[in-house]
């Protein structure tokens, strides 16, 4: 089978513009963009279900409980606009990484390196938290801005589940997400060698802690932990009530991972009428 596959795999990787011509190409990788796109939005879908139907079998065993229990929840499924949103956002990521696909195919390697990975988890995070807070900040500071891109995602108000968590306007990520990661994937261009292994890992520990900021649930360490590799034991990290908090008051909270910079910024808060205390 792999001996039928090698000169397919081999032409795949080594295709350019000098076989094809340079608009043929193009058209490729665009097509390659777009298939990479519903890609991405398809895992995180499956990703927002997982989440979503396990918490939410934590909560019928009264392992967990709402945050804002007077909040009534109407956010029970998943919707055609987290699809896009997650779908459209990652195009242009997808077509870079297609159109220099041989050196990352050629310097990938797999090994479960455990420290490394949650180092990288970590410091990408870190940094793409300080992005983050800037960009959305901008996002909620011009009005214009956040009429054409941000409201729909603020539109359930404090009515907010795992599937809010990419309910929006495409360009809502294209902003907050993307530019980051096109500048992880070009940084990663420039190593001689990346590890498979630290991206699946940060990709499930970014996507659980985005994902349980829209739970609208109190969770315990042994929910949180796992689901975030550990960054969340970090000393002044998010927890879902902080993130609650911004949909009932978009003035707060408006880090994704850690609190760091809206406390620096005086923006941060951690009560609300509507939340419940333990």
């Amino acid at each position: 089978m792999m001996e039928f596959l090698k000169p397919w795999i081999h032409l795949a990787l080594n295709l350019s513009h000098n076989d094809v011509g340079l608009p043929l190409y193009i058209l490729l990788c665009c097509c390659a963009g777009i298939v990479g796109g519903l890609m991405v939005g398809t895992v995180l879908g499956f990703l927002e279900l997982f989440w979503y139907h396990t918490l939410l079998f934590f909560h019928r065993k009264n392992l967990i409980r709402r945050l804002a229990p007077t909040v009534d929840v109407s956010v029970n499924k998943y919707s055609k606009e987290s699809f896009m949103a997650v779908s459209i956002a990652p195009i242009p990521l997808a077509i870079l990484v297609f159109a220099a696909r041989k050196k990352y195919v050629e310097s990938a390697f797999i090994s479960l390196d455990f420290m490394g990975a949650w180092k990288f988890c970590w410091i990408s995070m870190a940094l793409h938290d300080a992005y983050y807070w800037v960009a959305h900040t901008l996002l909620h500071t011009f009005k214009s801005l956040y009429r054409r891109v941000h409201r729909l995602h603020h539109s359930t108000g404090g009515d907010i589940t795992v599937f809010s968590t990419a309910y929006g306007d495409f360009l809502d990520v294209a902003i907050t997400i993307t530019p980051f990661y096109a500048g992880l994937l070009l940084w990663l261009y420039t190593r001689t060698a990346w590890n498979v292994f630290y991206m699946v890992v940060l990709g499930w520990a970014v996507n659980g802690v985005n994902m349980m900021g829209h739970c609208g649930y109190r969770l315990p360490a042994w929910i949180y932990v796992p689901g975030s590799m550990g960054v969340l034991l970090t000393p002044l990290a998010q927890r879902p009530v902080h993130h609650l908090i911004h949909h009932l008051d978009p003035n707060s909270n408006r880090s994704l991972y850690f609190t760091w910079w809206d406390r620096f910024a005086g923006t941060f808060r951690d009560t609300h009428p509507k939340i419940k205390t333990c």
